[in-house]
């Protein structure tokens, strides 16, 4: 772009068209979005439309009205969704989303740097660089210390660089723990943090502690005036320098400074950058009680430390209580076309934002903010809302991002979607960029999507593992013969269903988190027997029942913490449990699969039952058993994972009334990504299932399961497990039987049978040694039946859900014409192999923990 001469714009064709000045004059006035089109036009335009100095003067053309967006996770929180200001909700104004970005847990600049802005994901954890205006998003290469960290973004007016600058604690045996690093976004140093050229002085040390402390517990960003990065210092800081409140870090020179205080106690305060110029917001209504001000106070000169007062702000006067009720205020920036008329922007944890009018001394509220999904976060400093300039500044992505976005890149990761778990696995090995690919979270994600769009119910048997040590995992559709009983399991085992990829297998001392596809596995020691209980209550004065999804003392969930993005064990161990006296004593624990915690401070409201409980976004649901404490009624009783809280919901009234007289049992499943409730009646022999919709219970199904054999309510517990979307059969198991239940045929097509696994195992073996060989499986059946054997390896295959011909009986008539001996299972006795449900997936957790903090 040229002043001195006028060039005249030439087209392919040779006709001249207008002016270059002309042709910048228009496209200035164009908004951002049309821009980045015209800029595939041709390689001129391109050139021009991209050009620093065009940037520049697109930027700065200002609105009067403030542009604004704000952050809402989505409905499983594993993403974030970015709405512009002039939606009233998360149902309309979506700009774009951000996959993996945990939306409950997000901060984020409350003001642009030059038209960026720096989001900070405290779960992953990560920083992202954004431009709102054209979507585009880099994530930073990750960097140590996540623990105890602050950082802030700003620009280098030197070099025209932009740089975040990190202030964090390094590690205990470092000589000097508090360090700062900057990454620079298309520096010459590439996808690195280097350590600043002076480091922290050591007569900063103290005062960058107070700011790391006083920006992680009031979520404060660093605000970026004049140059330089402004941290506010903790409180407590000031009673050992009083004339320091704040430090200062110039992004040019890499050095750090001092800003005195201004006149008064330095006390529920917060900086901001106005026209420029820093400022400090002090709300009065946390000095005195009758108070309903806000001060601005403005820093006129670094070197003599010099403030004076701009605004007050009377809240009670202008606009009641829109601005005294919120427990939040905080002023994020100014809009205007120019300096004089500029307008205050205010915003509240109740996501509302105001704009104060200098001049007329009013206040106008323009935007409330509505959230469709609840939120889990209860410190309400992070207002997750943001101002944004139109900008053209381009965000430069990492290499790794510019690598994974190569077209070689997206063909491998099209071919490893449609690979099974443990060959994908098994391809990390092959070079770094592919390990980076695959623990991608975002190709996880898409795996997981992938592979289980389809929602069939998929199937293994679990036996003993390899070496003694965990369970081996076989698909139904690969059993061709009766497995070796070395493979036999030797204990009982509780298998739960799927939760996002991972399996929880259960034992009388332990817990096994699985990934059966990729045979991940970490195991949890039952934390029960251990907890401490009161003196008062005998000890282990629990029987525990008898059928195949009962396991001890103790009823164990799999379930997922959608603010953490972890998986979660939530156990509930029985110490009492007397049906005469109706008295019970249970202790709860909360085991954290990543993070390593474990809370054992949760008492649920009522006693549950014995039974699994169901998983359902978030939280956990079990049947009361009324049998115990003083409630006669059946409820089922809630935990929600991530705030920690159990609740009671009503079951139908059905389900509801409860007879000491009466033989019916009730417990709760999820099916079809619904919460149901089921009630079986051994005298009608049926299943009545109830699922939960708006808070509404209507009937779902009836499974009349008179005359099948194995099915039987009185000597089984049937639970369904699942429904197939494809032609509508329910999943029934009873542990000794896996089989499809036709609503419409009422008929049962078995899958899985282990009275069957032992009569093919016992012939197998007599065809091969004779009559002399019979005899001794004959005379060792006990034996057989407890599965007392060494180990064999891991068997992890691809495969359909359809069933062998050798281990199922799909000829209705045979499985319900001749009537055989129905004899009462003793679930005590260990099966051979169970059946387990499965979701194909990457999921897994690392070995050494990361520590993070979420305060």
């Amino acid at each position: 772009m040229t002043t001195g001469n006028k060039r005249r714009v030439v087209t392919p064709g040779g006709a001249q068209v207008l002016p270059e000045e002309m042709m910048t004059e228009v496209f200035l006035r164009l908004p951002i979005k049309s821009i980045l089109c015209f800029r595939a036009v041709c390689r001129s335009w391109d050139a021009l439309l991209s050009s620093e100095e065009f940037c520049g003067l697109h930027m700065a053309k200002a609105e009067a009205l403030p542009k604004m967006f704000f952050t809402s996770p989505t409905a499983g929180f594993d993403a974030t969704a970015m709405y512009s200001s002039s939606s009233s909700g998360p149902d309309d104004g979506l700009m774009f989303t951000l996959d993996g970005v945990h939306g409950d847990i997000v901060d984020m600049t409350p003001a642009p740097c030059r038209g960026l802005t720096l989001l900070h994901d405290a779960v992953a954890p990560a920083y992202y660089v954004l431009n709102a205006s054209t979507r585009a998003v880099t994530r930073l290469p990750p960097c140590q210390g996540s623990f105890s960290a602050t950082a802030g973004l700003g620009f280098d007016a030197r070099t025209r660089k932009y740089k975040v600058v990190r202030l964090f604690y390094g590690n205990f045996s470092d000589k000097q723990r508090i360090k700062c690093e900057i990454y620079t976004l298309g520096g010459d140093h590439g996808d690195c943090w280097k350590p600043a050229v002076e480091g922290v002085p050591f007569r900063f040390c103290r005062a960058a502690a107070a700011a790391i402390s006083h920006a992680k517990w009031d979520k404060l960003f660093p605000v970026f005036a004049n140059g330089f990065l402004h941290w506010l210092l903790l409180p407590l800081f000031l009673a050992e320098r009083p004339r320091a409140a704040i430090l200062s870090f110039s992004v040019t020179d890499e050095t750090f400074t001092w800003v005195r205080s201004p006149p008064f106690v330095v006390s529920a305060v917060h900086l901001v950058e106005l026209a420029d110029r820093l400022c400090m917001v002090r709300d009065l209504r946390n000095v005195s009680f009758d108070c309903s001000m806000l001060e601005i106070w403005k820093l006129n000169d670094y070197n003599s430390g010099g403030w004076s007062l701009e605004h007050r702000i009377d809240l009670l006067h202008h606009v009641a209580r829109d601005l005294i009720e919120p427990q939040i205020i905080k002023v994020i920036g100014s809009v205007g076309n120019c300096e004089s008329t500029k307008k205050i922007v205010i915003a509240t944890s109740r996501r509302k934002v105001v704009l104060y009018d200098p001049v007329f001394q009013t206040l106008e509220t323009v935007i409330a903010i509505r959230d469709n999904h609840s939120s889990y976060q209860m410190d309400q400093s992070a207002l997750r809302i943001s101002l944004y300039q139109e900008s053209l500044v381009p965000v430069h992505q990492t290499n790794e991002e510019i690598s994974l976005s190569a077209p070689l890149a997206k063909a491998t990761r099209e071919i490893l979607l449609r690979l099974p778990a443990n060959c994908t696995v098994q391809f990390k090995l092959v070079c770094k960029q592919w390990l980076r690919l695959i623990e991608n979270n975002g190709f996880v994600r898409s795996y997981y999507l992938h592979k289980n769009m389809d929602r069939k119910p998929k199937i293994m048997l679990v036996g003993k593992g390899a070496g003694g040590y965990g369970f081996s995992f076989t698909p139904l559709k690969m059993l061709r013969r009766v497995p070796d009983h070395d493979i036999w399991l030797d204990t009982k085992v509780v298998c739960s269903k799927p939760c996002l990829g991972m399996n929880l297998l259960s034992t009388e001392l332990k817990d096994y988190l699985y990934n059966p596809c990729t045979g991940f596995c970490h195991v949890y020691h039952t934390r029960g027997p251990s907890a401490h209980i009161p003196w008062n209550i005998p000890s282990y004065s629990c029987i525990p029942e008898d059928h195949a999804f009962a396991v001890g003392c103790k009823n164990v969930g799999l379930g997922f913490n959608l603010s953490m993005q972890e998986h979660v064990i939530v156990e509930i161990f029985y110490h009492l449990k007397d049906f005469k006296s109706r008295q019970y004593a249970l202790t709860c624990t909360v085991s954290a699969c990543e993070m390593g915690s474990v809370q054992s401070s949760f008492q649920p409201p009522l006693p549950v039952t014995d039974m699994p409980p169901a998983y359902l976004a978030g939280v956990l649901y079990w049947m009361s058993d009324p049998r115990l404490g003083q409630n006669y009624e059946r409820v089922i009783v809630s935990f929600d994972i991530s705030t920690s809280m159990f609740d009671v919901i009503p079951c139908p009234s059905c389900i509801a009334m409860w007879n000491s007289r009466s033989s019916s049992n009730a417990f709760v499943v999820e099916l079809e990504g619904r919460l149901c409730a089921v009630l079986a009646n051994p005298d009608a022999e049926e299943l009545n299932i109830w699922k939960r919709e708006h808070d509404q219970w209507d009937r779902a199904y009836i499974v009349y399961l008179k005359g099948w054999q194995g099915y039987s309510l009185r000597t089984n517990v049937v639970v369904p497990w699942a429904v197939d979307p494809k032609d509508g059969k329910i999943l029934l198991n009873t542990g000794r039987k896996l089989g499809f239940y036709d609503p419409a045929r009422r008929s049962i097509e078995n899958l899985y049978d282990v009275e069957e696994l032992l009569h093919v195992r016992s012939t197998e073996q007599s065809s091969h040694v004779g009559v002399l060989e019979r005899n001794h499986i004959a005379k060792n059946k006990p034996y057989v039946k407890n599965f007392c054997t060494q180990i064999s390896s891991f068997q992890l295959h691809k495969f359909s859900d359809e069933p062998s011909s050798s281990l199922s009986r799909n000829n209705f008539a045979c499985s319900r014409g001749e009537r055989s001996l129905e004899r009462s299972p003793v679930y005590t006795e260990i099966m051979p192999l169970i059946p387990i449900l499965y979701e194909e997936s990457l999921a897994s957790y690392p070995l050494r923990r990361k520590a993070r903090c979420l305060q």
